[in-house]
């Protein structure tokens, strides 16, 4: 077996470890079991518990990067392209279901807490963050408190659909022709906000 699919194996194992037993009843133990691997294999791959949860997390609510979105000429479609793809991989039924577990967790763990807490703005490489910094860059910023913004954005548009689909009452499916029109016109805004509040973004607008 490639070293790759044995990651993927022991981060499947882990996630319903952790969605039916909860992060603290959760062991490298059990994920050995639940993945048909050795202990040793999981050490090898991961040094600890801990590590093994934050690049669970990172890995399945994340795992996007700016790429494509990178190379279009209307900011606004570029915004919302990548808000399209984040949202597409944190909003799914199975990613929910492991959000849900992790909040579950939170008042009894710190490191859940603080797994939670990069959820505010799309994770620890936190691509929206990336993008804003590149797009002050290009206009002859930078500016200050940029993950800030990056927070203001990812609660107005995926941020505002994860918690509804936490309490299990989304008011419209995951779609492309339901969702893209609706980040299409956050990014409108914020972009607008954020560069009235940005001079050397306005300086190009």
């Amino acid at each position: 077996m490639e070293e790759c699919e044995r990651r993927e194996r022991i981060l499947d194992a882990a996630s319903e470890v952790l969605q039916k037993c909860g992060y603290h009843a959760a062991s490298m133990d059990k994920v050995a079991q639940h993945s048909a691997m050795s202990k040793r294999t999981l050490y090898l791959m991961f040094h600890s518990k801990q590590d093994l949860f934050h690049t669970l997390v990172s890995n399945r609510l994340f795992n996007v990067s700016l790429g494509k979105c990178l190379h279009m000429a209307d900011p606004v479609e570029e915004l919302t392209e990548l808000l399209m793809r984040l949202g597409g991989v944190i909003l799914r039924p199975d990613r929910i279901s492991l959000i849900r577990a992790l909040v579950t967790e939170s008042p009894q763990s710190e490191d859940i807490r603080q797994i939670l807490t990069s959820l505010r703005a799309g994770g620890k490489d936190n691509v929206l963050t990336a993008w804003l910094d590149r797009y002050v860059r290009a206009r002859n910023g930078p500016m200050e408190n940029i993950s800030m913004y990056g927070n203001m954005l990812f609660g107005m548009t995926i941020g505002d659909l994860m918690l509804q689909n936490l309490a299990c009452a989304p008011d419209q499916s995951w779609s492309e022709q339901n969702i893209r029109p609706r980040f299409r016109r956050a990014v409108q805004i914020f972009l607008t906000g954020f560069t009235d509040g940005c001079p050397a973004a306005s300086q190009s607008v």
